[in-house]
């Protein structure tokens, strides 16, 4: 296997393993109502119509992607997310799953989004974790963080998790502790991947991905 087929091996692991910790995050059982900004193919929706029973599942993208599969079972709405979202019913569950890193306006869609969570609900979010140390190193020998060098065109900016924590906390949700999805590469070492026991053991470090999760108090 060549460099280029273990970088895409590599992620598509991450990719599933992101969707598995969100989910996890995300405090999972039947019955509940969930939307997905930024919602893609409908990936993460999918697993959670598979596997949880759910009442009720939309999403939301600026543009339509939503597979064929998922158009009879998702409520499809295309459209700005920070104006979208106000207009959608409350849920139980509201998921930013890779996807706050590409906006132009997050905070407006994470004030948003947090408008969109019912009482006693969750809304978690992934993005890039830019603490690792692969982008620590290439901060100080370039100049550039690794997830949002100038070639990558599709990543605007990056999402610091405590600045997240903070606006969620304005809008009256609760955050909990961070949590951190699938090994990334060693330095210098393309295609290889921290080991899983250092990816446990440093997670800030050594992870691609950190979760932000908060709750909305019932009263």
């Amino acid at each position: 296997m060549d460099q280029i087929e273990r970088q895409r091996e590599s992620a598509g692991d991450s990719s599933d393993a992101i969707h598995r910790t969100v989910l996890e995050a995300a405090q999972p059982r039947r019955g509940l109502s969930w939307l997905d900004i930024g919602c893609g193919t409908g990936d993460v929706l999918r697993l959670v119509a598979e596997r949880y029973e759910p009442t009720s599942l939309a999403g939301i993208d600026i543009i339509d992607w939503l597979a064929d599969d998922l158009r009879d079972r998702v409520a499809m709405h295309v459209g700005p997310a920070e104006e979208t979202a106000r207009t959608i019913e409350p849920v139980d569950r509201v998921l930013l799953v890779e996807t706050m890193e590409h906006l132009e306006a997050p905070w407006a869609v994470l004030r948003a989004a947090a408008s969109a969570v019912r009482p006693g609900g969750v809304l978690v979010l992934s993005t890039p974790n830019i603490a690792t140390l692969r982008h620590r190193l290439e901060l100080l020998t370039t100049g550039r963080l690794t997830s949002f060098r100038p070639d990558n065109a599709p990543h605007l900016q990056p999402v610091l998790p405590h600045v997240a924590a903070r606006v969620l906390a304005d809008e009256g949700l609760e955050p909990g502790p961070l949590r951190y999805a699938h090994p990334d590469m060693l330095p210098k070492a393309p295609g290889r991947l921290w080991p899983a026991w250092a990816a446990r053991r440093w997670p800030r470090l050594a992870c691609i991905s950190v979760i932000v999760t908060a709750s909305l108090p019932r009263s």
